[in-house]
């Protein structure tokens, strides 16, 4: 196995090892060290598989979009911290305008589209006009339910790295806390670690119970067992009394497949219990539901079920409007002429600026393929300009696009013509350079795999 792929293998490994530590772990001190065994050994993964997520149509930068949507321009900082210059995807766009202007959603698009920044985005929105309107006090904004712990972890991060740019560069802040089963009470919580959770506190994060039930954060991280605890135990009515379930406005549920049958009317009722205990405590405004979810929706024919299904959820009007699919970009026909691994390795040391001569070289390949090179282009458009007109690198884009595909397999279709064991290594570096590239007219990389 080449290098690339094997480091992106065990990168992998490593991530699907923590994952199913964190989603089964055994309070037995020899079951855990039994299963950290079986999973350490190699035997659990099968492998390599490559796939491609689907390329999904543009739509306007959050620079662009959130400065019609607010009515202002927000302050550099903040759009630096939230990326604000990367074109969003079409469905991303439209979640964000209808969420941020009131409306329920269900974000239902493939794997890797994005669905995170569909509904964070307009909840920072939400509350970076508070803050600019000098309304931004302690209490939750947000809720966002996860099935497991493993997906609220990595929401965790993302945010705490957001925080981490606004401390920078902007005078606004928000906070967060995940709090579930493992959350420390206080800081002398032994049995929870509550030592190693303040030392891993990340920017903008409350760690503790005692301390988001003083300052309760503005997006609450938690998952339906901790919000039905939530709801009964008086030491957590701060989080809804008080005054503070005025601030509650949206309600989040990451993975909403999950909750059908049983578990969905469980959750339904558990959401209207939730409604009803904020309305009692204050809340007088509607409320924003948000679903996301890669497998609801198969087609534009599924969406008046899925509104429905979301009704029924969450106990709010969803029109067949209101869900949102991806659109995605048609890769062409594969052309005639076809580029060599030594093309390649040319268009890489010109990525990388390592060969005074490789620049030179992209006239020849150019000339090869029959495309006309603008003058003054980003070298990453100009390399993908080449690559779209590439016979091999747009038959494994095909190939590959929403479809999982052994990487074995793969390499004998691309690269049949070479020997055998040069194959899978020419698939590794026409593949890093792929994700390197970018397409001319959206900026978007040519290839996004795993």
């Amino acid at each position: 196995m080449c290098c690339g792929f094997d480091r992106a293998f065990q990168a992998d490994r490593r991530t699907i090892r923590r994952y199913l530590k964190t989603t089964f772990y055994f309070r037995d001190p020899v079951l855990r060290a039994s299963f950290e065994d079986a999973l350490n050994s190699g035997r659990l993964s099968k492998g390599l598989f490559l796939e491609a997520t689907p390329v999904f149509t543009r739509g306007q930068t959050p620079r662009i979009l959130f400065l019609s949507l607010l009515g202002f321009q927000p302050d550099e900082g903040f759009l630096r911290a939230v990326q604000s210059d990367r074109p969003l995807y079409q469905h991303q766009e439209e979640a964000i305008q209808r969420v941020f202007k009131g409306s329920n959603v269900v974000v239902a698009t493939g794997t890797g589209s994005g669905k995170t920044e569909a509904f964070l985005y307009p909840i920072l929105l939400h509350l970076y006009r508070e803050f600019q309107a000098d309304k931004l006090c302690p209490g939750v904004c947000a809720l966002i339910l996860y099935p497991m712990n493993a997906l609220a972890n990595d929401q965790r991060e993302r945010l705490g790295e957001i925080c981490r740019r606004l401390e920078e560069c902007s005078p606004f802040r928000f906070t967060f806390g995940q709090y579930v089963g493992e959350t420390p009470e206080d800081e002398n919580d032994s049995q929870r670690h509550a030592r190693d959770h303040m030392a891993n506190r990340l920017p903008g994060e409350l760690v503790l119970r005692s301390e988001m039930r003083k300052t309760p954060p503005h997006i609450l991280l938690t998952n339906y067992s901790m919000l039905e605890y939530l709801l009964l135990r008086p030491d957590d009515s701060p989080l809804f009394d008080n005054g503070r379930a005025q601030w509650w406005t949206f309600l989040v549920l990451d993975e909403a497949h999950q909750y059908r049958g049983s578990r969905g009317i469980e959750m339904a009722m558990l959401l209207r219990r939730l409604k009803q205990r904020l309305r009692e405590g204050g809340r007088s405004e509607p409320f924003r539901c948000i679903a996301t979810s890669a497998t609801l929706v198969g087609e534009e024919e599924d969406k008046a079920a899925v509104a429905k299904f979301a009704s029924d959820l969450f106990g709010e009007e969803f029109r067949e409007d209101d869900v949102i699919l991806g659109r995605t970009e048609p890769i062409p026909e594969p052309g005639p002429k076809r580029l060599a691994p030594d093309d390649y390795r040319l268009l890489g040391e010109a990525l990388h600026g390592n060969s005074s001569e490789a620049a030179s070289g992209l006239a020849e390949l150019a000339s090869k393929l029959g495309v006309v090179l603008p003058s003054n282009e980003d070298l990453p458009k100009t390399v993908g300009r080449l690559l779209q007109r590439d016979g091999r690198a747009v038959t494994l884009r095909r190939l590959i696009t929403g479809n999982n595909a052994e990487v074995q397999e793969i390499a004998e279709q691309i690269f049949g013509d070479l020997p055998k064991g040069q194959r899978v290594s020419a698939l590794s570096e026409l593949v890093e350079l792929l994700l390197q590239a970018k397409d001319p007219s959206s900026d978007a990389p040519l290839l996004s795999a795993r």
